[in-house]
């Protein structure tokens, strides 16, 4: 493919693809289109500045001069973020975010149906390259909370981290989209409209899609789609998401044009001319002390505070190198029987990870009935057979309490499968 040159003179607003990605070895996506934006309103936007002692950045994402999102970020790429709601995008004047936000109610028919059906919300990016990604968010803000039971001040947060270190592999693992967090009042979320979703996601394997903003770290601001969102945590699934993911890096070696183009931790080798835009404006119109917005709060109800998997065990996948579109099953048998510390914390991830799916139930049932699992991943795999009711769980759970101390910590759990599903 040769160079692109798509800086020109003209007043139009262009959105352009410029080819589908090929996303095989990406985990956390389905598919990803690269385009690219030329003449851009730049009304949907970030903005940073260095703060006071010249080590951590602030930052807002911009819609329409509102910040809809905050953050505070550190220089150090380890090193946890702060992240904080914004101005409710509700308030926002945009006739392009309520255009698309109705074509996005409608079954997912394919990302390039999509990129069509939101062009004109994307039309108001600045100029630059970007990614549109189908991707699958889990609806918590990487700590186990639901994505709406956040502080709207500034708070530490481990998912705003460029890198997030592990421990048990020693090792780092590069932001990518992964948690949500919300833009609209909590106040606005309507019970029968979650409930109608919950019903629509439950009968489809093409769900009608969110949209998000990828903004660092393992973070995305909810842009659309708040409602299929508590839906999605109601029933305990990741969250169906398209995602507009801005180009971060650019690697130039020695040339003009830079040879690779970063987007999360996607890199493209692509000569394109990115001409003399920056990636981001720095220190325009943003002051050291954030404002603070009242979008949560809002008591909800315990149906919405599902299991979801935190930072630590994304990260931890990825350092540990599992193959997450491999075989999985192939892959628990090998650390059962060759087991080892390093094995052990694979199967917990693997669990975590694909929590509440066939995947996590399979292999659970297999850590269970081995006799030389250790206490830590017993624990873990009784917590996801407690989500897969039926009567094998039963058969399990009835097998585990009766051959175990009652002051086991395994049976205490596994106490708590009657309490929840016997009639």
């Amino acid at each position: 493919m040769g160079i692109i040159n798509w800086f020109d003179k003209s007043k139009n607003i262009d959105v352009k693809v410029i080819k589908k990605l090929n996303v095989d070895n990406v985990d956390w996506c389905d598919e990803a289109i690269l385009f690219c934006v030329k003449n851009g309103k730049g009304t949907l936007t970030t903005r940073s500045t260095k703060s006071d002692d010249h080590n951590d950045c602030y930052h807002q994402l911009l819609f329409n001069n509102k910040p809809i999102f905050q953050g505070k970020y550190p220089y150090c790429p380890t090193c946890s973020g702060m992240l904080a709601t914004g101005y409710g995008i509700e308030n926002i004047n945009s006739p392009e975010l309520v255009k698309v936000s109705e074509s996005l109610n409608s079954e997912f028919t394919g990302l390039e149906n999509s990129f069509e059906s939101i062009k004109p919300l994307l039309g108001l990016l600045d100029d630059g390259y970007y990614l549109l990604a189908d991707t699958s968010l889990f609806p918590s803000d990487g700590n186990g909370n639901f994505f709406y039971s956040v502080p709207n001040e500034l708070t530490y947060n481990e998912s705003a981290t460029e890198y997030f270190y592990d421990s048990n592999f020693m090792g780092a693992a590069k932001g990518f989209p992964t948690f949500i967090y919300p833009t609209q009042s909590a106040e606005l979320i309507n019970e029968r409209r979650v409930d109608e979703y919950a019903e629509i996601i439950s009968k489809t394997s093409n769900p009608p899609r969110g949209l998000a903003y990828y903004d660092s770290g393992f973070i995305c601001a909810l842009l659309d789609g708040h409602h299929k969102a508590c839906a999605s945590s109601m029933l305990g699934k990741r969250f169906n998401c398209l995602t507009i993911i801005p180009a971060k890096y650019f690697y130039r070696l020695g040339s003009t044009y830079p040879d690779k183009i970063e987007f999360a931790d996607i890199q493209i080798d692509e000569k394109l001319d990115v001409g003399k835009k920056k990636i981001a404006r720095i220190g325009e119109r943003l002051y050291h002390s954030l404002p603070v917005y009242e979008l949560t709060g809002r008591v909800f109800s315990d149906k919405y505070f599902n299991s979801f998997p935190t930072v630590r065990s994304i990260a931890g996948a990825k350092v540990a190198d599992i193959d997450l579109k491999g075989d999985l099953v192939e892959q628990a048998k090998v650390c059962i029987e060759n087991y080892s510390d390093e094995n052990r914390y694979k199967l917990e991830y693997i669990i975590e990870y694909f929590h509440d799916t066939e995947v996590a139930f399979t292999i659970s049932k297999m850590v269970i009935k081995n006799e030389m699992t250790p206490k830590g991943l017993v624990i873990c795999a009784i917590k996801e057979l407690l989500r897969h009711p039926c009567d094998e769980t039963e058969e399990l759970m009835v097998n585990y309490y009766l051959n175990h101390d009652p002051q086991d910590e395994g049976v205490k759990l596994v106490n708590t499968y009657w309490g929840k599903y016997s009639n």
